[in-house]
Parts: C-alpha cells; sequence; structure tokens
C-alpha cells in the first residue's frame, strides 16, 4: 500500500513543485504594480524628485524650477475645467469663441413656454418673473429654459437668486465649498410667481453658476435636463494677474449639492441626452437671434413625395430634391449655408407634448 501511495503522490508533487518554480518570476511581476503620487509619503517624495534632478539624462528636467512647472501643470489639471493660464482675460476669450446672446422669451405652439436666458445680470431675476407671470396667465403649463447660449459668466449668488424664482421661499438650493470650508446651504428668498413644469436645455457651452442653478431646479423644483452634459465650471472663478499680461483663472467657490455629487469638476448629466454637432445648434442659436422668432426653426418643411401624377408626367419629385440639395451645399460656401432646424429644442418639445399626453390620460389603477 505504501508503494501504491507514493506511485501516486510524487509525481503529482513533482508538478506542483515544477509549476511554482515556473510561476514564481512571473508572480514576481505581478507583484511589482506600478504606484501613484498620491501614495508616496513627503519623504518618499523628495527621494524621488531629488534622484530625478540628479539622474535624469534631460538638462531641461535637471531643476527645481522644471519640477515647479510640472507641479503647477498637475494643478491647473486637477481644479477642473475653466482653470488655465491665459494671454489676456478669459472673459474675453469666450465671447470671442461665442458671442452671448440676449435674454428671449416666446410662446411656442402646444402653449409651450421658451425663455432662453442669455447671461446671467443683475435684472435677470425681474425679467424672468414678469415673463413667467404673462405665461402663467396665457394658460401656459410647460416652460423651456434654455442654457445653451449661457456662458461662464455671473456668480454662485445670481445662480441663487434665479433659482428662487422657481423653488420656495426658505428651501434650500446649494452649498458653496472655499478654502475654508463649506458653509450652510443658501435659501430661496421669495415665492414662485408661477407653478410650471420647466425643462432645461442644456449645451456643450452651458457652463458656469448657471449649472449650479440647472442642478437645483432638478434636484428641488423636479425640473427634467434634456440636451447634453454640460462643462462643469460650477464655481466662481477668480482671475490672479500674472506678469507680461498673463493671467490664471482658478475656481474660489464650488457649488456643493448632495444630489448632485461632483458637479464640478463631473458637469451636470441630462436625463434625456440629445447630442446635436456643435456647429447646428449654435447656428440654430444665432439665427433665431437674428430673426427674432424660435417657432420657424421647430417648423417641419414638407417634402415632396413620388406619386401617381409625377409618375404620369414623367417626374421624380424626391429625386429632384436631392439633386438641388447637392449643388446648393457645392456652391454655398460655410459662411452662407442655411443653417438647419433645432433638432434639441424640437426634441424638447416633442418631449413636452408627449409628457402632457401621458399626464391626461386616465390610470387604470384603482
Amino acid at each position: 500500500m505504501e508503494a501504491h501511495f507514493s506511485a501516486q503522490v510524487f509525481p503529482r508533487l513533482q508538478v506542483v513543485c515544477a509549476a511554482f518554480f515556473w510561476a514564481w518570476p512571473v508572480c514576481s511581476l505581478l507583484a511589482a504594480q506600478p504606484s501613484t503620487v498620491d501614495a508616496l509619503s513627503i519623504e518618499e517624495t523628495d527621494a524621488a524628485l531629488e534622484a530625478i534632478w540628479q539622474r535624469t539624462p534631460e538638462p531641461g528636467q535637471r531643476s527645481p524650477d522644471s519640477a515647479k512647472r510640472a507641479a503647477l501643470q498637475a494643478y491647473l489639471k486637477r481644479l477642473g475645467p475653466g482653470t488655465g493660464l491665459y494671454e489676456g482675460k478669459p472673459e474675453e476669450l469666450s465671447e470671442a469663441e461665442f458671442p452671448p446672446l440676449k435674454f428671449y422669451s416666446e410662446l411656442l405652439p402646444g402653449k409651450i413656454a421658451y425663455v432662453r436666458l442669455g447671461r446671467l445680470q443683475a435684472d435677470l431675476v425681474q425679467r424672468l418673473e414678469a415673463e413667467l407671470r404673462d405665461f402663467a396667465q396665457l394658460g401656459a403649463r410647460h416652460l423651456i429654459l434654455d442654457l445653451r447660449a449661457t456662458p461662464a459668466q455671473g456668480t454662485l449668488a445670481d445662480a441663487a437668486g434665479l433659482a428662487g424664482c422657481f423653488i420656495s421661499e426658505g428651501s434650500p438650493l446649494f452649498a458653496i465649498r472655499t478654502s475654508a470650508g463649506t458653509g450652510a446651504p443658501l435659501l430661496g428668498t421669495r415665492a414662485p410667481v408661477a407653478r410650471l413644469k420647466v425643462l432645461l436645455l442644456t449645451g456643450p457651452r452651458t457652463a458656469g453658476p448657471v449649472e449650479a442653478f440647472a442642478a437645483a431646479l432638478r434636484a428641488r423644483a423636479g425640473a427634467t435636463v434634456l440636451g447634453s452634459p454640460t462643462r462643469g465650471e460650477a464655481a466662481d472663478f477668480e482671475v490672479v494677474p500674472l506678469q507680461n499680461g498673463r493671467s490664471l483663472r482658478l475656481p474660489a467657490r464650488l457649488a456643493v449639492l448632495p444630489e448632485s455629487p461632483g458637479l464640478f469638476p463631473g458637469g451636470l448629466q441630462p436625463d434625456v441626452s440629445c447630442i446635436v454637432p456643435q456647429e447646428a445648434s449654435d447656428a440654430a442659436l444665432q439665427q433665431a437671434a437674428s430673426d427674432g422668432r424660435v417657432a420657424p426653426l421647430l417648423a417641419e418643411t414638407e417634402r415632396p413625395r413620388l406619386n401617381e401624377a409625377a409618375l404620369v408626367a414623367g417626374r421624380n419629385p424626391e429625386m429632384e430634391l436631392w439633386i438641388q440639395t447637392q449643388l446648393q451645399k457645392k456652391q454655398a460656401s460655410p459662411s452662407q449655408a442655411a443653417p438647419g432646424k433645432d433638432e434639441a429644442l424640437r426634441l424638447a418639445v416633442d418631449f413636452l407634448i408627449a409628457v402632457e399626453a401621458l399626464d391626461s390620460i386616465p390610470s387604470a389603477l384603482p
């Protein structure tokens, strides 16, 4: 029996030992995982920097000055969107990229109120409340707040005052975090002048304190966010002048909402996603601002169809339209090309119409 046991066990033991012998170097390599800078102690950080300064072959990386610049570059990246070094004033650059549009309101078909906020200004609350009263008298039940043309301007205090148009007096809006810590939440200071169901239309240019305003409306007033994620700049930024005309823009006060973790720097994520090319969205917004009306950008043009009369006449209206469209694209320059419809706003209107229809259906539940 002893011989039988040895014949069974020892071959298996040899296989296990051989496998362990060959796997040991692999296990050692797997155990040596790269570490992160955050895991280092101060002493380890100093030793790593000293090694870089003394042993790296690159002359530009062998000095404390290069380490300072690298640290600044890392800080700028970690501080989130909107932080950076600029040649001149950052506000001038943002306005040159896309000129800010003015406040505008219109009653769309289906008694849907539409307001394009534009930039946050001191008189914006009074103008918005006046429009909300008029919309309520006209029987509007839904409101589209277009934030796609609202630049990263204004302050978090302006955003809190604007949120008070929709959130009850005394209700918490959002808190502000500074280098001294997180303060008590800001509270609504007025009673809403109208009770409208709000849909917030966002885009890639939606940035700054208005992001905190939008997050507060979704968390406290049940607003729906439709569009694309915002930039993640829900903060008050300070511009620090540097030498040679340069400046540093950095977040000094952050908006904090428990319901929207990561609002800065993650941005506000929409409830209903609608990704439209930036060029098409900008063209639609500028066309509406130029024409002074939004409704024409929602109308759908009836397309010619191939029918019996066309067949008798030996024509194909669909093919003719396609050829004409292609010729116009080739002949027109990019600046002369007519903008398409406002797809995001069209989706917002269709969404609200669908919600209204569903709300009117009586529930089958007892």
